[in-house]
């Protein structure tokens, strides 16, 4: 699993230094108007993953579940009912972005040749994500299968290719209906490079109509329903924030908005580099009913991320605004107010992800969590609709933080305490107060030694105050964060990684 997780977090590096170079690019080059219709064509992009009827997530869990099965005819099966759905929802997606070219230009009140532009844009877009959808079902099997190294060289290939076409492009001085078109292009590569890859990482594979079963879809389609109605709750948390801005507020906000939700979505990016394996290793042992391993799992696999959820999230509230002026430059540091809002409730979330993926491994409760997510997001898009008049892009934040942190800290646990048979006082003791420990002194230490120290002027100051604070967190990590069995596994995998590289000799 440790070797998963380190694919993930060396894709994760590439895709960030992908965008920490485009996004600035993106923003000037553009504009703050046009990176603005950009980020809406993006939201749009988000919800269209809905069409997927949450077959990507079923997808994901199925392939891990028959693969620690052994079983090859279910995963026959799977992978044809799933990529079956996958064309489908394609030619939907399509004909569902050809009407919102129609519908969404007067609604945020494009007029003239700026509505004709949005509406191009749409409609590239919207050719790109469709595109999009069977190269994500490609991916999710490939991290069912536990390749993580091929779904990792996909994600960092189609960021190089697609990041050098567009800032080819705007370096040529083209606007951004090329720029689309350049996305569109590079969707087209990649689906191409996720079939090679897929078929690289299982020759066994047989693609064939006649491995559909009604049973099987049924099945599939139920937790499917399930997972769409989780995604659409998640969607109206995370991507609704830009339409009522651009509504309530002015399309120029939704910019220095988005840059604050650029940087939570590397936070996001981060801890989802373990939530794939975590939940691959769940799924394996909910398939073989190893109850007491899957407990013991659960609680080691909720302590590393809280540890890693709150070192992440502490690096961003101590370091965000320094990292905002010299990123994207002073006249975006209102941006720092909403990070430091999203990255709270994002520590409280992401810190106990192990719960929503076990929820998601078992398949037993997560009807009612999907149901309790919807209602999440829609009252996160409620709340901001609400409060955007009144408090403007802080008031955005906080509609998606307090929905958020009230559904992970009472709601979800709760289903997940039930299932396994666990005391609260179990869950907060094996799983979180070694962390909370650990990100109190960490956190407390780090603003006593910073507030009058003076901040870095560029990259390389930055990177050097975050790694102190990152080698100081480690080190209170290892001592006070983590059992004496974590404390084995991180000798033990230290040791492989140091063979592997030459540091060590075998004994």
């Amino acid at each position: 699993m440790l070797r998963n997780i380190l694919s993930n977090w060396f894709g994760l590096v590439v895709l960030g230094v992908v965008s920490v170079i485009l996004t600035p690019a993106m923003v000037h080059g553009l504009g703050n108007l046009y990176y603005g219709m950009w980020a809406l064509v993006a939201s749009l992009v988000d919800y269209s993953g809905l069409l997927d009827m949450g077959m990507r997530a079923t997808l994901f869990r199925y392939v891990a579940y028959f693969r620690g099965a052994n079983q090859r005819a279910g995963l026959n099966q799977t992978f044809a009912t799933g990529v079956t759905i996958a064309v489908f929802a394609m030619f939907l997606c399509a004909l569902g972005f050809v009407g919102l070219a129609v519908a969404l230009p007067p609604f945020f009140k494009f007029a003239g040749a700026d509505k004709l532009v949005f509406s191009k844009v749409i409609l590239l877009m919207g050719g790109a994500v469709s595109l999009a959808l069977p190269t994500q079902f490609l991916s999710a099997y490939l991290r069912g299968l536990e390749r993580f190294d091929l779904y990792n060289l996909g994600l960092m290939v189609h960021a190089i290719v697609r990041a050098t076409l567009l800032l080819t492009l705007l370096k040529l001085g083209f606007g951004i209906v090329p720029i689309a078109m350049g996305v569109l292009a590079s969707e087209v590569f990649v689906l191409l490079l996720y079939w090679a890859l897929v078929k690289r990482a299982d020759p066994a594979l047989k693609v064939s109509l006649d491995h559909l079963t009604w049973k099987q879809t049924r099945e599939m389609c139920n937790f499917g329903f399930y997972s769409f109605v989780t995604n659409s709750g998640e969607t109206l948390r995370y991507s609704t924030d830009s339409f009522v801005i651009g509504r309530m507020l002015t399309v120029a906000l939704v910019t220095p908005f988005n840059v604050a939700t650029r940087l939570t979505e590397y936070f996001k990016a981060l801890i989802g580099g373990i939530s794939g394996p975590i939940l691959v290793r769940l799924s394996s042992l909910s398939g073989k009913n190893q109850e007491d391993e899957l407990r013991e799992e659960f609680l080691r696999s909720t302590r590393f991320s809280m540890l890693l959820s709150i070192l992440v999230g502490g690096v961003m509230i101590l370091d965000g605004k320094t990292l905002i002026r010299i990123w994207m430059g002073p006249e975006y540091l209102v941006s720092y107010p909403i990070l430091v809002v999203l990255t709270v409730a994002y520590i409280v979330t992401w810190g106990q992800i192990a719960c929503q993926l076990l929820i998601f491994a078992r398949a037993r409760h997560h009807k009612s969590i999907s149901w309790w997510t919807l209602a999440e997001g829609l009252a996160n898009l409620c709340l901001s609709m609400l409060w955007a008049p009144r408090f403007g892009l802080l008031g955005v934040a906080m509609g998606t933080a307090i929905p958020l942190v009230v559904s992970k800290l009472l709601v979800q646990p709760w289903y997940v305490l039930k299932d396994l048979r666990m005391t609260a006082w179990t869950y907060f003791k094996g799983g979180l107060v070694r962390a909370l420990v650990v990100g109190g002194i960490f956190l407390g230490g780090s603003w006593i030694l910073t507030r009058s120290a003076p901040a870095p002027v560029s990259f390389s100051g930055l990177a050097k105050a975050c790694a102190w604070q990152t080698a100081a967190f480690a080190a209170m990590a290892y001592v006070f964060g983590l059992a004496e069995v974590d404390k084995l596994t991180v000798r033990t995998q230290g040791r492989r990684v140091a063979m592997s590289l030459g540091l060590l000799r075998s004994p």
